[in-house]
C-alpha cells in the first residue's frame, strides 16, 4: 500500500483502488459519495483526471461541502479496459455511490450506465466526447465535455475559414467512436461549408511510425491541402513528426486528442502543423488558471485540460445536488437535466437543459507557437452534425 497525503484530501492507493475522503462509503448515511471509474493507468490515462476530481472535492470540502455535508470520493482504476471499467463500476455501486464518473470512451461508459440505471444513478464522463454514450444511455448518461460532432464542426469551420478546401480523413477503428465517427462528423460540416473530402486513410493507434499513411496521403490523386485526425497522444505527435520529416507540410486539424503537453515534445519539428479544437485554455485571470494554481498549491499534478474537466464534473454534481436539495441519485439525475448556464471551470457556461446529455459549450482553437500551446480564437459552431 502506498499512502499519499495532499493538502485538504487524504488518498489511499492499494493496487488498482483509490479511496478518497476516508470513511463509510454508504449513501444511506446522508452524505454524497462520488464513485469514479477512472483510467488511472493505461493508454487512456491522459484523458481522465483523478487528480482534477480530487482537487475539486478537496476545495468543496474545505468550503463546507455540499448541502452542509462533506463529499466522499472513491476512485477505482479501469486500467483503460472496458471490461474492467464495468467491474469496478459495480464495486462502486455496491459501495453506495450516489453518482458515478466514468472513463473516456463509450465502450466503457455504456455498460456502466446500464449497471447504474436500476438504482437511478447518473453517470458522467470526465473525458469522453462521444455523443454515442448519452444516446445509448438517455436516462442517466452525460458528457462533461462537448460532443465530438461539435468539436469536429469547430475544426471544420476553422479550416475552411483558413482557406482549406480539400481534406483527407484519418480513420481508426480501435478507440471507440472517437477516431471512427469524429472524422465523419468533420466531413459533414466541411462539405456543408463547401469543402471536399478527397481521401480516407486507415491506421491503428499505437504506431511508432506513420510513413505508410503519409505515403498514402502524398499519393492521393486529388491533392489534399489539409488532414483531419481525431487521434490520441502519442500518435498525434508521431503523425505530424512523420509528415515533417517526409517534407509533406500539410496542416493537420483535430480535436482534444492533441491536447496534452507530451504532444509538443513528440511532434518535434511537426508541432506547428497542428491546429485543434479543445475545451478551454488557462489564460491569465480565467477560472481555469485559478483552479490550476490552487490545485498546484495543494500538491496536485496538473497534467492537461482534462484536469480542469475533472473539476467541472464535480461542479455539475454540486450544482445538481444543491438544486435538488438531496443526495438521492434519481433527484440528482433529474436536476442535471435542468442545468442551464452553469458557470464552468473550463468554459464560461454549461447547459444540459434540452441537450440530451451532451452539454452546450464554447470551444477554443489551439496552435503551437514558440514551443507552447497558444489559443487562437473561441468558437461556437454555427452548424453541428447530428450524432
Amino acid at each position: 500500500m502506498i499512502e499519499m497525503r495532499k493538502r485538504g484530501i487524504h488518498v489511499l492507493v492499494a493496487g488498482a483502488a483509490f479511496a478518497c475522503c476516508a470513511g463509510s462509503a454508504s449513501a444511506e448515511d446522508g452524505d454524497l459519495t462520488i464513485g469514479y471509474a477512472a483510467a488511472v493507468t493505461g493508454a487512456l490515462a491522459p484523458y481522465d483526471s483523478p487528480d482534477g476530481v480530487s482537487c475539486r472535492v478537496a476545495q468543496i470540502n474545505d468550503a463546507g461541502g455540499i448541502n452542509g455535508k462533506k463529499v466522499k470520493l472513491l476512485i477505482r482504476d479501469t486500467k483503460s479496459d472496458a471490461v474492467t471499467a464495468a467491474n469496478v463500476a459495480q464495486e462502486l455501486i455496491d459501495a453506495g455511490a450516489n453518482v458515478l464518473l466514468g472513463p473516456p470512451t463509450d465502450d466503457g461508459l455504456i455498460p456502466i450506465a446500464n449497471l447504474a440505471l436500476p438504482k437511478g444513478i447518473p453517470v458522467l464522463s470526465v473525458g469522453a466526447t462521444q455523443p454515442a454514450f448519452p444516446q445509448a444511455a438517455p436516462q442517466n448518461g452525460y458528457l462533461v465535455p462537448y460532443g465530438d460532432n461539435a468539436s469536429a464542426a469547430a475544426a471544420a469551420e476553422t479550416a475552411y475559414a483558413a482557406g482549406h478546401r480539400k481534406a483527407v480523413l484519418m480513420i481508426a477503428h480501435d478507440v471507440g467512436a472517437y477516431s471512427l465517427l469524429t472524422p465523419e462528423y468533420f466531413a459533414q460540416a466541411f462539405e456543408k461549408l463547401g469543402g471536399k473530402i478527397v481521401g480516407r486513410v486507415n491506421y491503428n493507434h499505437g504506431l511508432a511510425d506513420y510513413t505508410p499513411q503519409v505515403t498514402e496521403i502524398r499519393n492521393v490523386a486529388d491533392k489534399p491541402d489539409m488532414i483531419f485526425a481525431a487521434i490520441l497522444v502519442p500518435d498525434a505527435g508521431v503523425l505530424v513528426r512523420t509528415l515533417a520529416s517526409a517534407d509533406v507540410k500539410i496542416p493537420v486539424f483535430g480535436t482534444d486528442g492533441f491536447d496534452d503537453p507530451s504532444f509538443i515534445e513528440t511532434a518535434g519539428a511537426g508541432a506547428g502543423l497542428a491546429t485543434f479544437a479543445t475545451h478551454g485554455f488557462p489564460s491569465d485571470g480565467s477560472p481555469l488558471k485559478a483552479f490550476y494554481d490552487d490545485c498546484t498549491k495543494r500538491s496536485f499534478k496538473v497534467q492537461n485540460i482534462f484536469f480542469g474537466l475533472g473539476g467541472e464534473a464535480v461542479d455539475v454534481i454540486k450544482t445538481a445536488a444543491e438544486a435538488a436539495k438531496s443526495f438521492e441519485p434519481a433527484k440528482i439525475n433529474a436536476a442535471i437535466r435542468e442545468i442551464k448556464g452553469m458557470k464552468g471551470i473550463v468554459t464560461d457556461s454549461v447547459t444540459y437543459k434540452d441537450q440530451n446529455g451532451t452539454p452546450l459549450k464554447e470551444m477554443v482553437i489551439i496552435q503551437v507557437k514558440d514551443g507552447a500551446f497558444t489559443p487562437i480564437k473561441k468558437v461556437t459552431p454555427a452548424w453541428v452534425a447530428k450524432p
